[in-house]
């Protein structure tokens, strides 16, 4: 939580004034630049900035020596630029971001796959090899979906390991620089050293926007669904992927009800064959999920509430009501949205030596001069080169 010394300001409007508590002093965020005035704005403000911040050397974030311009190139059409002043009007620096995205989202999502390992309350039927018979036996959820094999050809497999449904809710400020993971099923096979993975269910968000589901066809190939659509920015949207064996459904839906889509695929039948020597372990993988929310650069600028997984899903069923159907991953939690405001209180607040709740130096790109190392620029962007 931010501490109660800070306060939020509006871009739009009059100035704001902000206190920073670790300088005891007055810090100002001027009215918004855009167009053709920002860009000039860039060219002459090294000349009238009066910084007295230095760049920390050693930093892991995004540290670039300005040259008349941010990289990417300023775009008058999509990005603003503030200037942070001092309590006598002086430019210490500048902030820019992305226009229509002057937010992060920040926040702890935390999965819980209990109901996949308790109770056992799945039956399947098992060969005894002593009596030549099957058996019935309960199984937890995790192993009924993850699946097996017996040595018969009179019931070779039991669970239902072909069956998938995971979906949630997801808000962009702006597409990915490389694919998000969602959730995968991915396979382990534990009998080779070193052991082998095979994308199972594998749900991804792409760089275009485009939702995909990857899963095996063989040992040795691939095969893909992927929607024709990317979904859109700064809004919810609802995603989901199905399978239910060689049948394949992925789809989305805006929260607003502005746009929508829904693909299907059945694949070739080697897409679920087993290797009848072999034992796969079957992941219920949303640990990538996290851990991008946690440490990528780019996680300010996604927010995700609401996870589920349970086979027996339809599409869109969770959509309207969360706990309508048992789930045996569900989440708790989701992130805040904080707005450009915040992002540039706390900005200024670690630059001068403080910590913050929301990020840390490695979040921050900062463009500074060459000759005295004075900092000059905070870009947050969403295209920003640390967001890479």
């Amino acid at each position: 939580m931010l501490k109660k010394y800070l306060f939020s300001l509006v871009l739009c409007g009059v100035l704001g004034t902000l206190s920073i508590a670790q300088t005891e002093s007055k810090m100002q965020i001027s009215e918004p630049l855009s167009g053709v005035e920002a860009k000039k704005a860039l060219q002459n403000f090294p000349k009238e900035s009066k910084s007295a911040l230095k760049v920390k050397q050693g930093a892991k974030g995004g540290q670039f020596p300005y040259e008349n311009d941010v990289v990417p190139p300023f775009d008058s059409a999509t990005d603003s630029l503030v200037a942070l002043k001092d309590a006598n009007g002086n430019t210490i620096l500048f902030v820019t971001y992305t226009t229509k995205t002057p937010i992060a989202e920040v926040g702890v999502l935390t999965p819980n796959p209990s109901r996949l390992y308790s109770p056992n309350d799945f039956a399947v039927w098992k060969w005894d090899s002593k009596k030549q018979e099957l058996y019935a036996e309960y199984v937890n959820a995790g192993t009924y979906y993850n699946g097996g094999r017996n040595p018969t050809d009179k019931h070779p497999e039991w669970g239902m390991p072909y069956s998938n449904s995971f979906g949630m809710w997801i808000k962009l400020g702006g597409y990915p620089p490389k694919p998000i993971p969602l959730f995968n099923r991915n396979e382990e096979i534990l009998q080779t050293d070193p052991g082998w993975e095979y994308q199972y269910f594998n749900f991804q968000l792409l760089e275009s926007g485009q939702l995909s589901v990857t899963t095996k066809l063989t040992d040795y190939s691939t095969e893909r669904i992927i929607t024709t659509k990317p979904i859109p920015l700064n809004k919810w949207v609802y995603v989901q992927a199905i399978q239910e064996v060689r049948n394949y459904k992925l789809g989305w839906k805006a929260e607003d009800g502005s746009d929508e889509e829904l693909v299907k695929k059945e694949f070739n039948a080697d897409t679920v064959e087993f290797n009848r020597e072999t034992s796969y372990i079957r992941k219920f993988d949303t640990a990538e999920l996290i851990n991008f929310l946690k440490t990528s650069n780019y996680r300010l600028y996604v927010n995700v509430k609401e996870l589920f997984y349970n086979p027996i899903v339809g599409m869109f069923e969770l959509m309207n009501n969360y706990n309508a159907k048992e789930k045996l991953i569900f989440s708790t939690g989701s992130q805040i949205t904080y707005d450009i405001n915040t992002l540039i209180q706390e900005s200024y607040i670690v630059l001068t030596g403080g910590t913050s709740s929301i990020l840390n130096i490695n979040d921050i790109d900062i463009y500074y001069d060459p000759q005295t190392l004075d900092i000059l620029l905070i870009d947050w962007r969403v295209n920003r080169r640390g967001a890479n």
